[in-house]
This record gives C-alpha cells, structure tokens and sequence, in this order.
C-alpha cells in the first residue's frame, strides 16, 4: 500500500520507522512553518530517504491538493493536523484520510485528549483510528485498542506508549482496508460522545482550596512536559510543577492547604492539601531554573511557607 504520512509531531515517529520499514511509506508532510516538534519530524524523514514535503495553510487547496493528486497516496494517516482539511482533499487518496486519535472516541474529542484523560483521573483511554470527515474526530472508524492509564503516568510517558502501540494497530487497520476497503467501518456511538478544547492556561492551575492531592496530581502528570507544569504561586511568583507524590505525613495536625508542613535535605518539600492529605513536591521549574524539592528545601524554603492559587496569571502562557 502507497501512504502518505502527514503530521506535525513526534508521537508519529515510531509509526514512521514502522511504515518505512514495511516498504509502505511513499512520503511524509507536514503542515505549518518549522517549529520544534515538525523539525525533528524531517530530520527523521531524511534518515529514512524517504521524500518530505511541507505546506503552509494557504496552500492546502493550492500546492498541497496538486501534490496529492500528482503523487496519488492510497491513504493519508494523519497523527495531529493543526488545520481543519477542507472537504475536496479528503477523497483525492483511494481509501481517504485516517486520523490515529489518542483516545476511545467518540470520547476525549479534541486537540489535546491525553492532557484530559489523565487530568481528569480515568483509568484507561486509548487509540482510534478513523476515517477523517469535515467534522473533526467524528469520521466512521476503523480499529480501536484500548490502553490502561497507569498511576504515575505523564504526558510525556502514556504518550509514548500510545506512540509505540500505535504501530500494530496501524498494522492491523492496513491489513483490514486491504482486505475490504472502507464497507467495514463502523459508526462513532453520539450518545457517548465528549469534547474538550485544548488546554487553556487557566486548565493548569492548581487550585489548592478546592483539589484533592489526588486531582493535583493527576494535572502535574498531564502538564508534564507538553505543558510544562501545572501552576502555582510561591512568594507572589508563578512556580511550574512537574513532579509530585502521596506521602502520609505522622501525626498530622490541620494545616491550610498549600502550607508546606515539612522541608529538609531529606525528605524534601510536603506540602498540605484539603482532607489532610499531603504531597511531596519532587521537581519545580522557576524563573531561577529547574529544582528538586531536597534542592528547594537547601535553598531555604522552609515548614510554614505556603504555595497559593493563582487567581491572576497574567504574561503566562501554556509552552507547546
């Protein structure tokens, strides 16, 4: 089969070794000016001599569709699109444009759905792969494999499982279009369905008043490192979160949540939470650079100190 690649991300990278190696990958595109995460996607294509091509949004009913119809891709797997492709491209290649979805749809919609299932505490998502229509994530599909989510996972470390499984379902889809082309798709059920947008910069704050230490942890692993932390302030200054952890703390005593009620060189910084529950703070970035609780409490941080909720982040922005 003749496919074309298209993405922007290094999340597809495991699928591109994976197609190149099977003889299947005739090019890989990328939509949208260099930036740092389709840069390292050419350099991957390049090692692979296999041809890559970029486009900006202008040229998608221009450059792009004359591409597509002079190259003639059997299929487009697209693994996150930063525009919404106009319908007339969608059926330019035989078998159309699949999209490898990080999620079970139709729930977790979306530009960013592992961000979401994992902020929001689920045990399990996973990966579609559908038949992409002018409505986003909301095309007929083909395959679908569900992938625990584990405790401790981040962004960063569930995404790249989903990358790496990602190669056998695409496997498995391939197979499937060979075998009867698109009759056996299967319709999204509406009645499940979800949607939710990408992270704004209010998505990243901790509230410390409201969450328990576990929702706090569940947003630190969703904002690491895609989002580069969740939020907080210390000092009247913003510190990124990157890391946490349950601790149980002995004889605990009421404290106002985000008071730090321990911190030395060897146990590091404990923070209180609502409930009398406790985190440790493992790894921070501030202004001044990136540090590990044992660092902080070195540096003078000290038991009776408190982290706030940041009611006003101004000048803040989200880093993808």
């Amino acid at each position: 089969m003749k496919i074309t690649l298209l993405t922007g991300g290094l999340y597809s990278v495991p699928s591109m070794h994976y197609l190149s190696g099977q003889k299947m990958l005739h090019s890989v595109v990328s939509l949208g000016k260099p930036d740092k995460n389709n840069i390292p996607v050419e350099v991957n294509a390049q090692h692979l001599n296999v041809p890559f091509k970029r486009f900006l949004r202008d040229e998608l009913l221009t450059g792009f569709k004359n591409w597509l119809i002079e190259s003639q891709p059997e299929v487009v797997l697209v693994f996150g699109c930063a525009y919404k492709l106009p319908a007339e491209l969608l059926n330019i290649p035989k078998f159309g444009f699949y999209n490898i979805h990080f999620s079970l749809l139709p729930a977790y919609r979306g530009k960013s759905p592992v961000f979401w299932q994992i902020k929001n505490g689920e045990n399990a998502g996973g990966i579609t792969i559908h038949q992409m229509t002018e409505d986003y994530d909301n095309g007929p599909m083909l395959v679908q494999q569900e992938i625990p989510i584990e405790p401790n996972d981040t962004f960063g470390l569930y995404s790249g499982r989903l990358a790496m499984a990602s190669t056998q379902l695409i496997a498995k889809g391939i197979e499937k279009l060979i075998n009867t082309g698109n009759e056996l798709l299967y319709p999204q059920n509406e009645s499940k369905a979800s949607y939710f947008p990408g992270p704004a910069i209010d998505d990243l704050k901790i509230n410390w008043e409201t969450q328990s230490a576990r929702e706090i942890e569940n947003l630190v692993n969703a904002t690491n490192p895609d989002y580069g932390g969740a939020v907080t302030l210390f000092r009247g200054q913003p510190f990124r979160i990157l890391e946490v952890n349950q601790v149980q703390v002995n004889n605990p005593t009421e404290a106002i949540a985000g008071s730090i009620v321990h911190a030395d060189i060897n146990y590091g910084i404990i923070v209180a939470c609502k409930n009398m529950q406790y985190l440790r703070i493992n790894i921070i970035q501030s202004s001044e650079g990136i540090f590990s609780g044992f660092k902080l409490a070195a540096l003078g941080i000290a038991a009776g100190e408190r982290f706030e909720s940041a009611a006003s982040l101004f000048g803040l922005t989200i880093t993808p």
